[in-house]
């Protein structure tokens, strides 16, 4: 009975302590963009080509966080931030490289635990309770993350490393809610690269299929012509799409669909195809822009 006498306040301290923590974790739980907003974690957002970039964020705060993680986002060159409305809803900015859109593979365990700031490399499942799609940064550390993307605008020159990029909620950038599920979908590998691909430029850029079919991705005078889209990229796209447009969400109005695209085609061919001239690089096996 003594033992059991004693046993029962040190049960009590040890959950109190683990509540203390929890409450503690809980309290400094912020969105990532709010973090952003309020100058508690910056930023880098690091164009690596047309399909992925790095995002490296920095604890700026003297407190640990737990970053809840956006479940899509998009970045636009830092140039284009100036002078523009971020809330215009749809493709803000006018000229520069591409704006890029998609997400973190939330499934995964990247941005979920840092055993270099918590002794925790599995990041979810674990002890503490935390869910998915929480990262957890301590003060003064950076983390890195890695974003899959497919390009926004088609007919602008590709993302690269050496230019300047700034995160923000693709909400900012479109409303569109197909171009929203494809980036989730892009960012959770739960649909092709080259798929989201043609379904973004199809829907958000207004470009047919069989414009899409047609893109060169290499023009060679010693391979030939290699297509940027194979078939069963642009199969796998058309089902997804399909699959978005009759059990998810209506139309959107900033859809123009290949079925209803009048004599005005002809025109909307003619300018694509002069834009597409301006992708090919000088060297001799004529590569293209990946996202033009």
């Amino acid at each position: 009975m003594r033992h059991t006498t004693k046993l029962v306040p040190m049960l009590l301290v040890a959950f109190g302590c683990i509540g203390s923590q929890q409450t503690t974790a809980q309290e400094n739980r912020i969105d990532l963009f709010t973090a952003m907003e309020q100058g508690d974690v910056s930023v880098r957002f690091i164009a690596l080509n047309a399909t992925q970039a790095n995002v490296l964020i920095t604890n700026d705060s003297e407190r640990p966080l737990e970053l809840k993680l956006p479940k899509a986002i998009a970045a636009v060159p830092v140039l284009r931030q100036f002078g523009q409305n971020p809330n215009q809803g749809r493709n803000p900015g006018g000229g520069g490289n591409q704006g890029v859109g998609g997400g973190f593979n939330l499934g995964n365990g990247q941005g979920l635990g840092n055993g270099q700031d918590f002794g925790n490399q599995q990041g979810f499942g674990n002890q503490q309770g935390f869910g998915r799609g929480i990262m957890r940064i301590a003060p003064g550390k950076v983390h890195k993350l890695k974003a899959k993307t497919v390009c926004l605008e088609h007919g602008k020159p590709d993302p690269k490393p050496r230019v300047a990029y700034r995160m923000i909620p693709l909400e900012t950038f479109t409303t569109d809610p197909i171009i929203t599920q494809v980036c989730q979908q892009l960012g959770n590998g739960q649909i092709p690269s080259n798929a989201a691909q043609a379904i973004v430029w199809h829907h958000g850029n207004s470009v047919p299929w069989t414009l899409l079919a047609d893109l060169d991705r290499v023009q060679s005078v010693y391979r030939g012509n290699i297509k940027f889209f194979s078939r069963e990229d642009l199969d796998t796209a058309k089902s997804f799409y399909s699959s978005s447009l009759k059990n998810n969400y209506p139309e959107h109005p900033s859809s123009l669909l290949t079925e209803r695209v009048s004599a005005s085609t002809a025109g909307l061919a003619w300018s694509i195809s002069n834009i597409d001239q301006s992708c090919y690089s000088n060297n001799r096996s004529g590569h293209r822009s990946t996202c033009r």
